[in-house]
């Protein structure tokens, strides 16, 4: 049980909580939101003439930092939009809205990894037009590493 096993764990339960979201994608069709682990996958060149796709609408399970017994995690939310009404921020947040809901309701994921402190969002005012972000941070308490030489101690 380490800090990949919760990351995988994360991303399982936030693809459930997404199904049946689905956003305008860069290409204009309707697109699930993808949730991937750490980072967007690198883009590939293609050599056909067909537009390529984006990661967008996106989750990011991101391991920020530990230490033993505790994890902070950060799930960046990605959105696009290219519509002129400067809009796509209420995507982002409606994604962030589900995952605070999904969070606060079911602290312990997988009977193993508990939140340590309420989750918190953030948004991304910066412009950065068509694209929008906000991130949601918290922390879980994971199993600890235990001494194997104490008991030979006592």
């Amino acid at each position: 049980m380490t800090s990949l096993d919760l990351q995988k764990s994360l991303k399982r339960k936030i693809t459930e909580a997404l199904v049946g979201m689905e956003l305008t994608s860069q290409e204009g069709v309707l697109k699930k939101v993808q949730v991937f682990e750490q980072h967007l996958p690198r883009k590939v060149k293609s050599d056909s003439r067909k537009s390529e796709e984006t990661n967008y609408p996106a989750v990011i399970v991101y391991l920020d930092e530990g230490e033993n017994g505790q994890v902070k995690v950060l799930l960046i939310i990605a959105t696009q939009d290219s519509n002129a009404d400067n809009e796509g921020f209420r995507d982002t947040l409606s994604i962030a809205e589900r995952l605070m809901q999904l969070l606060v309701k079911n602290p312990v994921i997988d009977d193993k990894y508990e939140i340590q402190d309420s989750p918190k969002w953030f948004y991304n005012d910066q412009d950065n037009y068509p694209y929008y972000f906000a991130w949601i941070e918290t922390t879980f308490d994971i199993p600890q590493i235990l001494r194997e030489d104490l008991e030979a101690m006592i």
